[in-house]
């Protein structure tokens, strides 16, 4: 509500509690009890709980975040271990204190996974890749273009140091937003690429694709897929034969294996030299879909 001030907070074994506080002082606006006498699955003394992974102490998510955008509160969490499979959901509601549900209507109390998936460990071809996103920041520039922000960590062993995976590097990725009013955090970083109009004509040729799925401890690595123009066609790859449509209007590709991908351009960190080139992020089937144009 406006002018009301609330914590959003919780961690790997407590579950996500939302707790509303003085804004005078910063503290609890109503008195809660001692939390050392909170006992069993009895959460209450933290807030209202808003979020969990069933019962076990071993919640494994993190990192709260939650904004505000055309009528929703959406949460957004970190999963698993921060190390390589660290990657990032999303539920929302009407109201900040939830409840929560996600893609598919699950309720964020109890559910053992929320979609989407909206980051994962993975790897485009000539390059390292990235693991551990997660653990984001949420914020929009005034002028309606969304940003994710998080952690990125490289893969154990990168040039033959032992320690790369413990090097954290801050990540900033723009955000898409579906015909729903669900986010899409596009797979390359974000570098002030001009958005030009996409044309038709630029969707022709071969793109990077990869799916991110529910993998532990595993980069997600890329397939070829091939856009053909004169038969609107897939004609290589996990979605071959599929048919196309491209939406100038919304900038998106309509495809007959049940996927809106949302496009935009952005840079192409893994060519040499860099350039720019497109990509876009979808979801579907319970994964997010993620690619490159090759250049």
């Amino acid at each position: 509500m406006r002018g009301e001030h609330w914590l959003i907070y919780g961690s790997w074994h407590s579950g996500i509690a939302a707790l509303q506080v003085n804004p005078e002082d910063g503290k609890p606006l109503n008195a809660l009890g001692n939390p050392w006498d909170i006992t069993g699955e009895d959460n209450s003394g933290y807030g209202k709980i808003i979020a969990t992974r069933g019962t076990s102490r071993w919640q494994a998510s993190e990192g709260p975040e939650v904004i505000y955008r055309d009528g929703y509160y959406y949460l957004f969490l970190a999963y698993v271990s921060l190390s390589v499979e660290y990657n990032t959901r999303v539920c929302r509601s009407r109201n900040i204190d939830g409840p929560y549900v996600d893609i598919h209507g699950n309720s964020a109390m109890g559910s053992a996974q929320l979609y989407p998936m909206l980051t994962a460990p993975y790897r485009f071809d000539n390059s390292y890749g990235w693991v551990g996103i997660s653990h984001c920041g949420i914020f929009d520039d005034g002028a309606g273009n969304w940003f994710y922000t998080s952690q990125g960590r490289f893969p154990v062993n990168v040039g033959g140091n032992e320690y790369s995976n413990a090097i954290m590097m801050g990540h900033v990725r723009s955000i898409r937003w579906d015909a729903n009013g669900w986010p899409l955090v596009m797979p390359e970083r974000y570098g002030a690429v001009p958005q030009a109009p996409i044309t038709e004509n630029e969707i022709a040729g071969d793109w990077e694709h990869l799916a991110l799925t529910t993998s532990t401890g595993t980069q997600r690595t890329s397939e070829t897929m091939t856009y053909d123009l004169g038969t609107h066609k897939i004609t290589s790859g996990s979605w071959k034969n599929a048919t196309w449509t491209f939406d100038a209007a919304t900038q998106t590709i309509t495809t007959s294996a049940g996927v809106v991908l949302y496009l935009q351009r952005e840079v192409d960190w893994e060519a040499s030299p860099r350039t720019h080139t497109i990509v876009y992020a979808a979801q579907g089937n319970q994964k997010t879909y993620w690619g490159k144009k090759l250049q």
